[in-house]
């Protein structure tokens, strides 16, 4: 497959993904507040315009602005079918914009994805979506907004940095995808009560009231870190009808440590499996322990399950390699057995997609989630922000379509990486063919996996 191939299928892919599993999105844009004087260009096209600069990883604004040539901008046409605006005119836009409204545009399209089934597959013992809860440091100052809402740290030499941290809740699979539902900053509110700095905790309670807003009937299992088995935690967990399975430390909640112990000689139960990988090379070892009986931590009813992981592989020249051996312990709301441990476990693993497949991928895949797109408030750079999870989103559906994942298989040397560079040669220098973006009532987007 010629690089001009690959381009066009991976435009193609998006341009299903958005007809097919996004196929409002132009007229949601459209319902948004628009409260500019000059009105040369429509919502859509303004909104299409920052998502399309995240869709295409051009990780600026004057980098998206230097492609913008006759030919990119006819090609642009093709797909979206809308004008392609100078990036100037489309942040004087989202200075306007209040950051709620493209979240819950956000939220709307997730809903979407949902309705349709699309991550149906993907749900944890067939009934949960899981969502995993972390936090990340999106941007560096060197002093505070006019706002005063950045967080601010003092280092031993003195120096005070200031800085803007999200927490996400992210809904992960198996596969790789990582899909933002909500987001809440950590923010130093000018009309606080209290002198202390806003936290990743409080951050998070107002994040799970906007889980909640956008997602009331949606089966959920929070999947969190070792900052969140507290009891405010499993407060909110509870009053929601919520499931979850989160890290616990060795050295946090001593007392139900003790208690673990007390009981773990009397109802311990363990299953090992083996698996092989890498053509026999790698050979991984797992032993699955969980106690029966139910512990208490305050008020709240919590089950224990641990996963001790060993992974022997072979040199070039055959022998076995050093074993590798890892241990994860989880807390969860579920009943710990046989017949599930192994699916839990896996769920708890799968927290970590919110910080490799999300945020490393925001960070270091090509969307540049830490440059400053906007320095002129604080809220147009949320817009920003919710506009790069859209992006994110589509081109993680797109990547994950049968069809991207066969052409990759087929050639082991094809990365994404290249697949996105090959997408941009195309909109640059080739002519894009009508009949490419024309989809008939039998498209389909099948995820892998």
């Amino acid at each position: 497959m010629t690089a001009a191939e690959c381009g066009v299928q991976i435009i193609r892919q998006l341009h299903k993904v958005i007809k097919g599993k996004c196929p409002k999105l132009f007229e949601q844009m459209s319902a948004l507040t628009d409260q500019r004087k000059r009105r040369d260009y429509q919502v859509a096209e303004l909104i299409t315009g920052v998502i399309a600069m995240f869709l295409f990883k051009e990780t600026s604004r004057n980098s998206f602005n230097n492609d913008r040539c006759d030919r990119f901008k006819s090609n642009y046409f093709k797909i979206f079918r809308l004008r392609l605006p100078h990036m100037d005119t489309v942040d004087a836009f989202l200075r306007l914009l209040s950051p709620y409204e493209l979240e819950n545009l956000k939220a709307v399209l997730v809903s979407g994805l949902i309705e349709q089934k699309v991550l149906h597959k993907f749900r944890l013992l067939g009934k949960y979506y899981k969502v995993a809860i972390d936090g990340t440091g999106v941007t560096s100052y060197d002093e505070n907004d006019a706002e005063q809402t950045r967080s601010h740290k003092t280092h031993k030499n003195g120096k005070v940095t200031y800085s803007h941290y999200v927490v996400e809740a992210k809904l992960v699979t198996s596969s790789g995808l990582a899909i933002s539902l909500a987001s809440e900053w950590v923010a130093n509110e000018p009309d606080r009560s209290f002198n202390k700095q806003d936290c990743e905790q409080r951050a998070f309670e107002r994040l799970a009231q906007k889980l909640k807003k956008y997602f009331p009937r949606l089966p959920i299992c929070l999947l969190a870190d070792g900052l969140y088995p507290n009891k405010t935690f499993l407060k909110i967990c509870k009053s929601n009808d919520w499931e979850f399975v989160v890290v616990l430390k060795d050295e946090c909640l001593k007392n139900l440590q003790e208690d673990i112990k007390d009981v773990e000689s009397k109802s311990r139960h363990s299953i090992k499996t083996s698996d092989k990988r890498n053509k026999g090379k790698t050979h991984i070892e797992r032993n699955y322990e969980w106690i029966t009986e139910p512990l208490q931590h305050g008020t709240y009813t919590v089950h224990w399950l641990c996963c001790t992981e060993t992974i022997t592989g072979k040199d070039k020249d055959g022998t076995d390699t050093t074993p590798v051996t890892t241990r994860f312990v989880y807390l969860t709301s579920m009943e710990v057995g046989k017949n599930n441990i192994r699916d839990i476990a896996l769920a708890g693993r799968n927290r970590w997609k919110i910080e490799n497949e999300g945020f490393n991928t925001q960070k270091n895949g090509g969307y540049d989630l830490e440059h400053k797109y906007s320095r002129s408030t604080f809220a147009c750079f949320k817009n920003y922000y919710q506009c790069l999870q859209i992006a994110h989103m589509i081109n993680q559906l797109a990547a994950h379509t049968q069809n991207i994942v066969d052409m990759l298989d087929a050639n082991k040397k094809l990365t994404i990486k290249h697949l996105w560079k090959d997408l941009i040669s195309v909109l640059k220098i080739a002519i894009i063919e009508e009949k490419d973006m024309a989809l008939t009532n039998r498209s389909q987007v099948r995820l892998a996996g």
